[in-house]
């Protein structure tokens, strides 16, 4: 399969660009590359710091929705094993969304989707590799940073070309193995933690993810399932 690509030395954002492509321009699949984004978003629109040197990687596609739950923690293992390859170590998967190395956040990612007929999936990946941004909520740090080979931003984004084209778009996916594999790598799995959900805070034993995706929580000797909301 080949996917059409869209450079940009500078753009507003990624996912909203391809967005654009998919509405306005009916074009149905694609990769979109920016060197920065003015107007970068993560979860719950919140910013998306976004200086040269980093990775802006925008990827959309046609999907089917029984995919779509799936699809978000096939893409974080497929990160992780990119990372790896550069001799990366303690590469942990947090949920639902983000990538941590030493409990330090290096990715995020932001999956949208948009039905036009078909449902389209818009998936956009930012990684910090040159730099990354002081927030004080937590941690975080940048590939240069962890690993002694300087990472090349090019090939960087050829390896996710292929992890796309090659092991994710228009695959089967079994879910079973996909959990699996991801709960072996969760960040704080079997610790307490704070979960926030519609500005209730929740405190329990984080047990990964079960068949469905969703959180399990566990407290009082009872467990709750949430597919929503944030570990704080």
């Amino acid at each position: 399969m080949s996917l059409p690509i869209f450079n940009f030395t500078k753009i507003e954002s990624t996912n909203d660009f391809a967005r654009s492509l998919i509405t306005e321009h009916k074009i149905f699949k694609g990769i979109v590359i920016a060197d920065e984004q003015t107007k970068g978003r993560g979860r719950y629109g919140n910013k998306w710091n976004s200086p040269k040197g980093n990775l802006y990687f925008t990827v959309f596609f046609p999907i089917l929705r029984s995919n779509l739950k799936k699809i978000q923690f096939l893409v974080q293992l497929q990160i992780r094993n990119i990372l790896k390859n550069y001799n990366i170590k303690n590469v942990s998967l947090k949920w639902p969304n983000d990538l941590y190395i030493n409990n330090k956040k290096v990715c995020g990612i932001l999956q949208e989707s948009i039905v036009l007929g078909k449902l389209y999936l818009i998936i956009g990946i930012g990684i910090n590799v040159k730099s990354s941004p002081k927030i004080k909520k937590y941690p975080t740090t940048y590939l240069n940073k962890e690993t002694k080979k300087k990472i090349i931003l090019t090939e960087l984004v050829d390896k996710l070309k292929k992890a796309f084209v090659s092991k994710i778009i228009d695959k089967k996916y079994s879910f079973k193995k996909i959990v699996k594999d991801w709960n072996k790598y969760a960040f704080n799995r079997n610790k307490f933690i704070n979960f926030k959900l519609n500005n209730k805070i929740y405190k329990g034993i984080f047990r990964g993810i079960n068949n469905n995706g969703a959180l399990i929580l566990e407290h009082n000797n009872q467990k709750d399932y949430f597919t929503h909301g944030s570990l704080v």
